[in-house]
């Protein structure tokens, strides 16, 4: 019985892993490629389980098992919600934490001798003996206890942001959680549980969860009606006012827009290290995907962008606050103006040009449907 949960558990995350490497592959997005790689040291966990099982215990076997088991892959997991959730310079920190950790943890897990035989059958018990204070076992509770709460907390925050907007997005948040309590609880009690049982089926429950959340987010995601999207140009990533951007992009995005700032998601206000000619060609692409660029003269200018988009064909709009003069050769270029008192002004306004959920309709200007 424990045999035959150990290969659905290996089966599911491999199918798992194989799911999350083609959407890294298509997206190249850093989260995605940590999903990808924690999904994979999952199901290497639970094939080394399923054949130890099976064909008996070797010390490579168990050391795998051990390994990818109970530290690498929930650290791993936590490293793709902390680039999903937090951000790109978030996720780098945490991946060198989860690096140093995983480091420690193979150097110790490959070397430390056994004090006690391998069984020739079920969940192998506590090896290393409880005289080993720094030893795998202490690796093992801190790849489950720390993964285990950072995916939890960002799954949470990560559901309260969907939980008017897209209930399905945050029920398969609930199940990636229950997921994730599963494996690390069953992780971090590797060497001290009673029945091989409870193991295996930590595994097999923790790879379903986690599948079938991944599954219920992702068609959340595509069952929502696209959302226009504006590509904010204006701000720079030396900006003096960031948190004027921020709140503008936070109030267009509740108000059903897709949102790229290039200075803030292409370059993560300067944490990523692009030249200015790589920023711009990302910025091409982005704007070749808009249904419109939105240039923002309260703190920068957008000349390069909007004379692209405008040399494209994508409308393109400039807004600034009361008070403020529009260059003549922005002028020249916009398809609108927007002249504001304050952000919700400024959405307001912005929402009758470009109504979210319907084609891009701009005065003087024939619809642009993308």
């Amino acid at each position: 019985m424990t045999t035959i949960l150990a290969v659905v558990a290996g089966t599911t995350a491999t199918l798992f892993a194989v799911d999350l490497a083609l959407d890294a592959w298509r997206k190249r997005t850093p989260h995605a490629m940590a999903y990808t790689a924690g999904m994979a040291a999952f199901a290497a966990a639970t094939w080394a389980l399923a054949i130890g099982d099976t064909t008996g215990w070797t010390s490579s076997s168990y050391r795998v098992f051990f390994l990818f088991g109970t530290v690498i892959n929930v650290m791993l997991l936590a490293v793709g919600s902390m680039f999903l959730v937090v951000g790109r310079r978030a996720g780098h920190a945490f991946l060198l934490f989860t690096g140093a950790i995983s480091a420690m943890a193979t150097t110790l897990i490959t070397t430390v001798p056994f004090v006690t035989e391998l069984p020739a059958s079920g969940v192998p018990d506590d090896m290393w003996g409880p005289e080993v204070e720094f030893g795998p076992t202490l690796f093992a509770v801190i790849g489950g206890a720390v993964g285990g709460t950072t995916i939890i907390i960002l799954g949470l925050v990560s559901a309260i942001r969907f939980w008017r907007k897209n209930p399905r997005i945050v029920t398969g948040n609930a199940f990636i959680v229950a997921g994730t309590l599963a494996a690390a609880s069953g992780g971090s009690q590797l060497g001290f549980l009673d029945e091989a049982a409870t193991f295996e089926l930590s595994l097999m429950a923790a790879a379903l969860l986690i599948w079938i959340g991944y599954r219920v987010t992702r068609s959340g995601r595509s069952a929502t009606p696209p959302s226009p999207t504006i590509v904010l140009a204006g701000p720079s990533i030396e900006s003096l006012e960031r948190a004027h951007a921020e709140l503008m992009i936070g109030k267009l995005e509740r108000a059903g827009y897709r949102v790229i700032c290039p200075a803030r998601d292409i370059e993560d206000w300067g944490n990523v290290g692009y030249t200015p000619k790589e920023a711009m060609a990302h910025t091409r692409r982005a704007i070749d995907g808009a249904e419109a660029v939105v240039v923002d003269l309260h703190h920068g200018y957008g000349v390069v962008a909007a004379g692209y988009a405008y040399a494209v064909g994508v409308p393109v709009l400039m807004a600034a606050p009361e008070g403020t003069r529009i260059p003549r050769p922005l002028q020249g270029i916009a398809d609108g103006e927007v002249h504001y008192r304050s952000i919700d002004d400024l959405v307001d306004r912005l929402a009758q040009m470009l109504p979210p959920g319907a084609p891009v309709g701009i005065p003087g200007r024939e619809a642009v449907t993308r």
